[in-house]
């Protein structure tokens, strides 16, 4: 009771922010966890910067530092400690636009697009929201959302609930492709991650033929020492397999080992990918 009426509360105090020239598209979501939102907002990134000057608002948190560092976008990418100070900060240096991942309960600022990413393995959890469930709010804030983005095979469910909550969201499917798959094949792997969903890492592997033979999990975010790392290659030297892990997990090996390390780069497929674009622009 208390978590929910903290939000009503920085919810009401909204009403008096004032609105900003720069375009806001907030990427974020309910579930607690990971959902896939800062792909997507290197995705709408991309595209955006081709046509206006874009730029990406991420908040600083240090145990996030790896998804700073995923993002490598140079002077377009903004990591303040309060988003509305590098919003104004973005605009007073000539941004028409900017994606911010997360900060959809964040309402120091207003937003002009907000996008939900949603897992279909997960969905909604158990629809209550923190400390009886996963969810950061209650379902009804679904109607604050223009577009929904859910990342995996198609879930009815999931289309219900969305459009019981807000009949008039766009909803959009995606899944993750990995490049340069071929340099991947004919080899064993052991392989290991700290992410949101690491069962989700493991299956992408599988699903594109990669041989897995041994996996290893950690919490997300996590910073790897040079002791876990040469655990990892004991273990996969003992079963004569190599390591491979996630882009952003990459990030956060000790530099001397990178050498010896698998690293899986993937991108982001939308489909109907021109519709959602139309409804970002």
């Amino acid at each position: 009771m208390i978590y929910f009426l903290l939000i009503k509360f920085n919810k009401v105090n909204s009403i008096f922010n004032s609105k900003l020239k720069i375009k806001t598209i907030c990427v974020g979501n309910l579930y607690l966890g990971g959902t896939g939102k800062t792909p997507l907002v290197k995705k709408i990134y991309d595209e955006l910067k081709k046509k206006e000057r874009c730029c990406i608002l991420k908040k600083f948190r240090e145990k996030h530092y790896d998804e700073i560092k995923l993002l490598n976008i140079g002077e377009d990418l903004f990591t303040p400690q309060k988003r509305s100070d590098g919003l104004k900060d973005a605009e007073s240096k000539g941004y028409k636009s900017v994606v911010i991942d997360d900060g959809m309960q964040d309402y120091s600022f207003q937003k002009d697009i907000s996008i939900l990413c949603v897992k279909s393995k997960t969905g909604f959890g158990n629809e209550l929201i923190l400390p009886s469930g996963p969810l950061r709010e209650p379902l009804k804030e679904i109607e604050q959302y223009k577009i929904a983005v859910i990342n995996g095979i198609k879930n009815e469910k999931i289309n219900d609930t969305l459009k019981k909550y807000n009949p008039d969201i766009k909803i959009f499917y995606s899944h993750y492709e990995i490049k340069n798959i071929e340099k991947y094949y004919n080899k064993k792997f052991l392989a290991f991650s700290g992410i949101g969903d690491n069962d989700s890492f493991f299956e992408i592997l599988k699903k594109n033929n990669i041989e897995i033979l041994d996996t290893a999990e950690f919490e997300d975010h996590h910073k790897f020492t040079e002791k876990e790392i040469l655990k990892l290659l004991d273990r996969a030297n003992n079963e004569n397999l190599k390591l491979i892990t996630t882009d952003k997990n990459y990030n956060s090996i000790p530099e001397k080992y990178k050498k010896i390390i698998y690293r899986t780069s993937i991108k982001l497929i939308i489909d109907n990918y021109n519709d959602f674009l139309n409804e970002i622009n």
